[in-house]
């Protein structure tokens, strides 16, 4: 059984996706504005959040964000909204979702897509990643050098787990932009703006770790 956050404020979806789950075992809580769903991801546990964008006092994109430097920062997020355009799309991504489902949608495929970011989730709930004194918590999103906490978003967390996970080979520009955006490619070259952010992010061990580039291939862990 799990345990799933529906942040929905059109009442008739949320109670359609909710009668989904409860046939199927799982137990439903419902938050039907952002700031609902923030206070109640911060005060209870859930195995997965389905996440509205357009909702009143706070809407999706600024509730995942919240609630990924919260207390539950590693629940699985999936975004349902109208928006299909490729911008919205990646602003989702961005803001720490998982997932981003397009209205109208079949409630059978939002379950499926469920069940495998919760059970991927739950397979890295006790995973560590740590290499040369790199220290990279899959369960909180948190990461550490030489126990110097370093400040990373959501997508330069992931990028600095996968030139970790491949280190010390480079892992290939387009390797990266589909672990972080699938067939959702961004038309300028976003990659080259988050790689910026996450040097900045490591230039206080910068002396000890750096991000290598090579142009036209990719990016390449190395510590010095």
């Amino acid at each position: 059984m799990l345990r799933i956050l529906i942040a929905e404020d059109h009442l008739d979806i949320a109670e359609n996706i909710g009668d989904y789950l409860t046939a199927k075992g799982h137990q439903v809580d419902f938050a039907y504005d952002g700031a609902m769903a923030v206070s109640l991801a911060q005060s209870q546990t859930f195995d997965a959040i389905v996440m509205d964008i357009m909702m009143p006092k706070l809407d999706g994109l600024k509730a995942t964000a919240q609630i990924r430097q919260g207390q539950q920062p590693q629940v699985p997020i999936l975004m349902l909204t109208a928006k299909d355009r490729l911008d919205d799309k990646l602003s989702g991504f961005d803001s720490g979702a998982d997932d981003y489902i397009l209205k109208p949608f079949a409630i059978a495929e939002l379950y499926a897509r469920l069940l495998a970011h919760t059970r991927k989730a739950q397979n890295d709930y006790h995973s560590v990643l740590a290499v040369n004194g790199l220290a990279l918590d899959q369960k909180n999103k948190t990461a550490c050098f030489n126990g110097q906490a370093l400040k990373l978003n959501p997508t330069t967390f992931k990028i600095l787990t996968l030139l970790c996970k491949s280190h010390p080979n480079l892992v290939d520009k387009a390797e990266l932009e589909f672990q972080l955006w699938g067939d959702l490619l961004p038309e300028n070259d976003v990659l080259r703006s988050h790689v910026y952010n996450l040097r900045k992010s490591l230039a206080g061990c910068a002396e000890h770790l750096k991000i290598q580039s090579k142009h036209g291939q990719g990016y390449q862990l190395v510590f010095i």
